[in-house]
């Protein structure tokens, strides 16, 4: 194996978060990384070299020592502020994620300034146990249990795959592997009271008087807009055939929704005409103030849910699946993965009949 220069090294460390520095090389078609117990970008090629030349040398005794020297594992707060920095997720889902981690944390008795180490999957595998205790039927328990694999995602979700770049971790760190129970989906069933109608003519009677409220509700109740997408849908989404919803949380690409009146492009885009975004107000309005009132507005209706504008969208996407008979369509006009569509209304379609034959004989 040849020695790179000094120079070469150099130009090739990448500087992590935590001020280090790392080589990263294909030796012997294995990428292989080292990280040099130094902020010194100089100290750290010469470093870097030494530990090159070992390798080459075959005297891998020196080489693990000198890994070892040099391997330094972050704490659970130098995780938490990389994530914080780094994580490309909602404010709001970085301070409940940060809620959950430090429960976590706080449950099993550790500190923030404990390493990472600290933390294996038979802490986490028994902290669960805890959390479902021994006491209680099995629907109790069933409940106990998806509760403490919430917490448990939220708080796992610091070290997400897309973040591990940054941390320095323990080798084979088997929380990174530590499987999560997932919460099983209920069907979801519309209520037959009368407040989706109910809602609609409320709704439509304060079109002129409050266009705000009445395009937060459209956009969640006709177009199946999480409230997040809807107080950031700006004008330009609004091409000539389709509401094209740029913000999708499953693989990055729009969801073309068809008008639910010839009306609705017109609407939206004279609502809001000095602003890009359809919703008025600032950010402030557009991601709380106007949701908290659709919420008020919605519970003297008569929704009893405890995510009652959210409702409107299940709704929404109940309606698609049972127009269209596609469970599919109900998924890729929500922005879900069919999965998650699937588990809600799978239930309300009927099996069509069909014959194998019939398409023979044409």
């Amino acid at each position: 194996m040849k020695i790179p220069t000094i120079k070469k090294i150099t130009k090739r460390l990448t500087v992590l978060p935590t001020g280090r520095y790392q080589y990263r090389a294909m030796i012997d078609g294995v990428r292989t990384k080292h990280s040099p117990e130094t902020t010194d970008k100089t100290t750290a090629a010469q470093r870097v070299q030494k530990w090159l030349e070992e390798l080459a040398a075959g005297n891998y005794d020196t080489v693990t020592k000198l890994e070892r020297k040099e391997k330094k594992v972050m704490t659970f707060q130098q995780c938490l502020s990389i994530y914080e920095r780094e994580a490309e997720v909602k404010e709001s889902t970085i301070i409940g994620n940060r809620c959950c981690y430090k429960r976590l944390l706080r449950e099993n008795n550790l500190k923030l300034t404990d390493p990472a180490s600290k933390l294996t999957a038979q802490v986490l595998k028994k902290w669960v146990k805890s959390c479902v205790g021994r006491f209680g039927d099995d629907e109790e328990k069933a409940k106990r249990k998806d509760k403490a694999a919430s917490i448990l995602r939220c708080a796992l979700s610091i070290w997400a795959d897309k973040l591990l770049q940054y941390y320095e971790l323990p080798e084979n760190w088997d929380v990174l592997n530590f499987k999560v129970s997932q919460t099983k989906i209920k069907g979801w069933a519309a209520a037959t009271d009368g407040r989706y109608e109910k809602a609609f003519q409320y709704f439509d009677s304060i079109k002129d008087s409050d266009p705000q409220l009445y395009i937060a509700f459209k956009l969640m109740a006709e177009y199946g807009l999480r409230n997040s997408e809807a107080s950031r849908a700006k004008h330009h989404w609004l091409l000539p055939h389709v509401f094209s919803v740029l913000v999708s949380k499953v693989d990055g690409k729009p969801r073309d929704l068809p008008y639910q009146s010839e009306s609705d492009r017109e609407l939206f885009e004279s609502h809001n005409k000095e602003g890009e975004h359809i919703l008025a107000g600032s950010m402030t309005e557009r991601t709380d103030k106007v949701w908290r009132r659709l919420n008020a507005k919605l519970t003297e209706l008569g929704f009893t849910n405890k995510k009652k504008a959210y409702d409107l969208r299940k709704y929404f996407g109940s309606q698609v699946a049972l127009q269209t008979k596609s469970v599919w369509l109900a998924a890729e006009m929500l922005g879900n993965t069919p999965e998650v569509a699937k588990a809600n209304y799978v239930s309300m379609l009927k099996t069509p009949a069909f014959n194998i034959r019939k398409g023979a004989a044409a």
